[in-house]
């Protein structure tokens, strides 16, 4: 099987035309973690692996499902892998997956959600270090969804930001909105509260009155939040800091309030058993 593999990197004269396909037929995961979680959940979606010799050990479940399912397969040296991930930071291992599906923004808001959900909408925030950091936390503290800018199937996340988030990427649903502060009224208007996160605001989480479901809503580090999404905010919090520095790294802002979140939810959910 993994002899009688094509030369991977030979172009055809049909490589144009997929090209502008691939990007919704294929994804590219990269890193230990976020592949094996890929694996672990969804095995169906593999379409090929890549991975370096000292990894081939550690892959051997993944390498029969591949035998068993007539998937390419190839143990590749560190130039090669360094090609197919297009980055250097893949671990040893590589897989093309078929992409997570992303749903619109109006499937979560009129679906189910528990009464103490959480949900963490991107307002201009496409670093994919952050976008991985913030999708990493939200797996940690069990968000029920990611609202990231865009349209139609493909999420937006990159392969990057798929690695930073060591795994998490399987576990955090992601939704498409076309008009987030159109998004953010909707949520509003099902009883959900809207929280802004803004460095110049008069308030901070800790003082601030939240009720659940929750939405988080992050904005860029450079312009922060638009001001039509700050309009649809029940309120605006900042952390407050004691220090020199005068502004947080957005992704370490995220892992902050959501702690906060959690632990609000969690007191509220105890009071309402005791009750």
């Amino acid at each position: 099987m993994i002899d009688k593999e094509p030369n991977i990197f030979q172009k055809t004269h049909s490589d144009g035309d997929r090209a502008k396909h691939k990007k919704q037929e294929e994804f590219t995961l990269y890193g230990w973690n976020a592949c094996m979680s890929a694996f672990k959940k969804r095995p169906e979606s593999l379409l090929r692996l890549f991975f370096s010799r000292a990894r081939a050990t550690e892959l051997k479940e993944a390498k029969a499902w591949c035998a068993e399912k007539k998937l390419p397969f190839r143990q590749l040296d560190q130039e090669s892998l360094n090609k197919v991930a297009s980055a250097m930071h893949h671990e040893g291992i590589v897989m093309v997956v078929r992409p997570r599906n992303c749903g619109s923004v109006h499937k979560l808001i009129r679906g189910s959600i528990p009464e103490n959900g959480m949900v963490v909408a991107l307002d201009g925030i496409d670093n994919p270090h952050n976008q991985g950091a913030i999708i990493r936390s939200c797996a940690y503290f069990g968000v029920h969804g990611l609202v990231v800018p865009g349209t139609g199937k493909v999420t937006g996340i990159t392969p990057s930001a798929a690695r930073l988030a060591e795994g998490g990427w399987e576990s955090v649903p992601v939704y498409n909105s076309s008009d987030l502060s159109s998004s953010l009224r909707d949520c509003r208007e099902q009883g959900w509260c809207v929280i802004g996160a803004d460095p110049n605001a008069k308030d901070s989480l800790s003082s601030a009155k939240v009720r659940f479901p929750a939405v988080l809503v992050l904005g860029n580090e450079h312009e922060g939040l638009s001001d039509r999404v700050k309009s649809r905010c029940d309120t605006l919090v900042t952390i407050p800091g004691k220090g020199d520095m005068q502004s947080l790294n957005v992704s370490v802002a995220a892992g902050i309030m959501l702690a906060d979140l959690d632990r609000r939810r969690s007191s509220s959910k105890k009071s309402t058993k005791s009750k």
